[in-house]
């Protein structure tokens, strides 16, 4: 009996790492995949890429704990008062985010041109508007639609 409990924390405790880090490499694979839209979108050079990465790594984790709170299942307000709060929750999420692009702007004017500069949340917005389908399952991918994707893809494909 002993040892059938401890076979099956054993095997629990493989299952729950083996999700964390499939959440990790799918975490990972999303930001690649924002940087390669970044590099083709906005036309980086190398010399850009290679600073604008590890800036953009940094505002992204920060963006992602200040939206982790907006992940969490939200109730039904049962009256105006609860309404009224969870309405001001979501205002104050939305100001953290504007809080954090506002502070990055000059770490990324660092890097960019003005012209890039201008168009990187644009771009940012757009990324996050593919992901979201895709995750969503909206977007074309693999068995949807008529274009199949046959691998991945080498180049991003243009708005």
């Amino acid at each position: 009996m002993k040892k059938t409990v401890i076979s099956m924390l054993i095997l629990l405790a493989s299952v729950v790492a083996f999700g964390q880090d499939k959440k990790e490499d799918v975490n990972n694979r999303f930001f690649d995949v924002k940087i390669r839209e970044f590099v083709y979108h906005l036309e980086l050079s190398d010399e850009q890429k290679a600073k604008f990465v590890p800036i953009y790594q940094r505002y992204d984790d920060e963006m992602r704990a200040a939206m982790a709170e907006h992940l969490k299942p939200v109730k039904k307000a049962a009256n105006k008062e609860e309404a009224a709060s969870l309405a001001k929750a979501r205002l104050e999420r939305k100001q953290k985010t504007l809080a954090l692009k506002i502070k990055y702007v000059d770490e990324f004017a660092s890097v960019l041109e003005p012209k890039q500069l201008d168009r990187l949340f644009d771009v940012e917005s757009k990324i996050q508007k593919k992901l979201k389908e895709r995750k969503d399952g909206h977007g074309r991918g693999p068995g949807r639609g008529k274009d199949r994707d046959n691998g991945p893809r080498q180049e991003p494909r243009a708005w």
